[in-house]
């Protein structure tokens, strides 16, 4: 880890927030002073910079996948940032309250339009009005301003305690197990544990029918296992992407090395975004458990194409 910035950390804030969270559960306590930056432009830059000799901003939520302000800035714009560890962050919301406040009192809430997408049904249910605010610790100040019984705060635990408020209602989300990964940057690749993941950026030069299909054969004819892709407009023309990949391995490994050479040998350029410990799943959702609705299997896959077919259905 660089010995830039006086090992300072930054991380997207404000303090309270679910990537200060992450803060407080990197893998190793963090030696020097912590900062909150009002932007994940403001964290990149402070690393970048050497500001900061490292920096914390959410990669990706299990609702809505890839953090694009984040990964936008990591691939767009940022050359000396790599991610060097993950962390998971829960996502668990409650409702609170200033001390001595019952929920059956509650008649305004204060929170922000992520938690509110995540708490829909809970919020629906009750007879309360809600005000937004851009963050969840702003929600949890307002509410510590305001000290009415009629006024509480939809934020996090942790937000609640740091404004000494009282919990009136937990894990009022809509679905359990919702998380979001949280990346640590620094202007250094991390080294090999022996179980890692890695993530890289593929450019195809050109346009070319199978271009990402002999892309992905790289890697699978090497055995290297890719646990994630996801693709981001070039922001040049329409239909240009580059795709982001995450695979099993470490830059360091001569066999991932060798699968990056023969990808950039298909008129593709690279770019690393970071070498990281796997943070894989001890228990893993089976994919029929979370498939969209309408989605068949291999038995109903022929009926389903022919009822969609059917000429009703095409409006013959």
């Amino acid at each position: 880890m660089s010995n830039g910035g006086q090992q300072l950390l930054t991380f997207l804030g404000p303090v309270g927030s679910l990537t200060h969270a992450a803060v407080e559960s990197l893998s190793q306590p963090w030696p020097g002073p912590v900062a909150p930056k009002s932007s994940v432009v403001d964290v990149i830059f402070s690393v970048e910079s050497g500001e900061a000799a490292a920096g914390v901003v959410p990669l990706e939520t299990s609702i809505e996948g890839d953090v694009t302000s984040t990964v936008d800035e990591l691939i767009f714009r940022s050359s000396l940032c790599f991610i060097n560890e993950v962390v998971v962050v829960p996502v668990s919301y409650v409702v609170a309250g200033v001390g001595g406040n019952r929920w059956g009192d509650v008649r305004h809430v204060v929170t922000t339009a992520a938690a509110l997408a995540q708490c829909r049904r809970f919020i629906e249910t009750a007879d309360v009005s809600v005000q937004l605010v851009g963050d969840v610790s702003e929600a949890a100040q307002v509410v510590t301003s305001d000290n009415s019984s009629e006024t509480a705060a939809l934020t996090t635990a942790m937000s609640a305690h740091m404004a000494s408020l009282t919990v009136l209602r937990s894990s009022v989300e809509d679905h359990s197990g919702v998380a979001t990964r949280m990346g640590l940057l620094s202007r250094q690749v991390s080294r090999p544990t022996g179980h890692d993941e890695t993530s890289v950026v593929i450019t195809p030069i050109g346009d070319r029918t199978g271009v990402l299909a002999d892309i992905l054969r790289c890697f699978s004819e090497r055995g290297i296992a890719l646990t994630a892709i996801s693709s981001r407009p070039l922001k040049t023309r329409l239909g240009e992407y580059c795709f982001l990949l995450t695979a099993r391995s470490h830059i360091a490994d001569a066999v991932f090395q060798a699968a990056l050479r023969d990808t950039a040998e298909l008129s593709a350029e690279i770019k690393l975004l970071g070498s990281f410990p796997s943070q894989a799943s001890a228990d893993p959702v089976r994919v029929d458990e979370a498939a969209p609705p309408g989605s068949v299997d291999a038995a109903g896959l022929q009926p389903w194409i022919e009822s969609v077919l059917e000429p009703r259905r095409l409006g013959l």
